[in-house]
């Protein structure tokens, strides 16, 4: 029955073409913008693509480690301030015009005016870089961060955002028909009438639809971290997530860069399962798949949109910030919230997601089995 379950969610057209649809946009995307777009000058020469990488894990692996104050002093003082950073392009003409200078743009040295540079215009509107005032004060040089090269992981929050939005939308898509199909078809009095088995099809439903939502969402999301590895190397999943553009909680920033994906992952994950579940109390509710559909939109985009539109616009007090807290645990900002805040809210976050889950399970229970027996 589990396969039959399985084949059953495959034969719809518009689930199938939306799984499809999603996961041919994330791969176009993120091939699309990371190897293809690298570019690098060193002393005049370019080099483009994948010879871009390779150089620029040449040049890191010489200042790979802990961040020191005699690190960023190496860097600067042996390639100076990037050449291509105030309005950075990879093009052919782009680069031509970067290397006429001269000078250098790499990983090192735009990294070193990420972190620790001030932009200067010159009198003819000329822009160049320097170390800024107070440099040696950064918090990235009080000890514990690791440097590295991590190719374009500083785009890897953006790209894994649209890789989730758009997976949790399509498992909405394929999910939606669970139950509400039957009511469209009119098959509920057919399907299994016994008490026993009411019970045992809606547990199997909800299992498919949270081993469907689980498979979809690894493999829309850890494709983007294969095609990362494959491009750039695993060198980069030792390099601190303060100084590899992965979000965290400000104090815990210096853990590894895999440490930090491997969290963010199974985040998202936990957020797969929840929706699963509220996507199923939804269909359990609803009479045709359509209505299904709005519906579980409604309830996936709801809570950050009364969020942003109502709760932004009241002051900020104990319970608001409570309702922000619960806003933030549902499906479409769970991930990212959850690794950026401190291990009390965490907690509560984690309490509202499971409960949320488990409220979803229980709505699908009584309204698809209750249907039944009263059909």
């Amino acid at each position: 029955m589990f396969r039959a379950e399985i084949y059953r969610v495959f034969s719809r057209k518009a689930g199938l073409a939306a799984m499809l649809a999603g996961l041919f946009f994330i791969l176009y995307y993120t091939m699309g913008n990371t190897v293809w777009g690298e570019g690098l000058v060193d002393e005049g020469r370019i080099y483009y693509g994948k010879e871009a990488i390779r150089r620029d894990k040449e040049i890191a692996a010489e200042f790979s480690g802990p961040l020191t104050e005699d690190v960023v002093r190496a860097i600067w003082e042996k390639y100076g301030p990037p050449v291509n950073y105030a309005n950075r392009s990879t093009t052919k003409e782009g680069l031509e015009a970067a290397a006429a200078t001269g000078g250098n743009d790499n990983y090192c040295n735009r990294a070193m005016t990420s972190l620790f540079g001030e932009e200067i215009v010159g009198e003819d509107g000329e822009v160049t870089y320097a170390l800024a005032e107070g440099w040696t004060e950064s918090r990235y040089l009080q000890g514990g961060y690791t440097f590295g090269y991590t190719g374009s992981s500083r785009w890897f929050w953006d790209r894994f955002m649209m890789a989730y939005q758009l997976a949790y939308i399509t498992i909405i898509v394929f999910l939606c028909p669970m139950f509400s199909e039957d009511y469209a078809f009119r098959t509920t009095d057919i399907i299994l009438p016994a008490a026993k088995g009411r019970f045992r099809l809606w547990r199997l439903r909800l299992a498919v639809g949270c081993f469907l939502a689980s498979a979809y969402y690894w493999l829309a999301c850890g494709s983007i971290f294969l095609l990362y590895i494959a491009y750039y190397g695993t060198e980069g999943l030792s390099v601190s997530c303060g100084l590899a553009g992965v979000p965290m909680f400000f104090p815990e920033d210096d853990i590894s860069m895999g440490k930090g994906l491997l969290m963010l992952y199974l985040c998202g994950w936990t957020a797969a399962v929840v929706l699963a579940a509220l996507v199923c109390a939804v269909s359990a509710a609803s009479r045709q798949s359509f209505s299904s559909l709005v519906r579980s939109l409604a309830l996936y985009i709801g809570p950050f949109a009364f969020m942003r539109l109502v709760l932004d616009s009241l002051p900020r007090g104990r319970v608001n910030s409570l309702l922000h807290m619960i806003c933030y645990s549902m499906p479409l900002s769970f991930c990212g919230s959850y690794v950026e805040v401190s291990h009390g809210e965490r907690w509560l976050m984690a309490a509202v997601a499971l409960a949320a889950a488990v409220s979803g399970a229980a709505v699908s229970a009584r309204r698809y089995c209750h249907h039944q027996v009263g059909r």
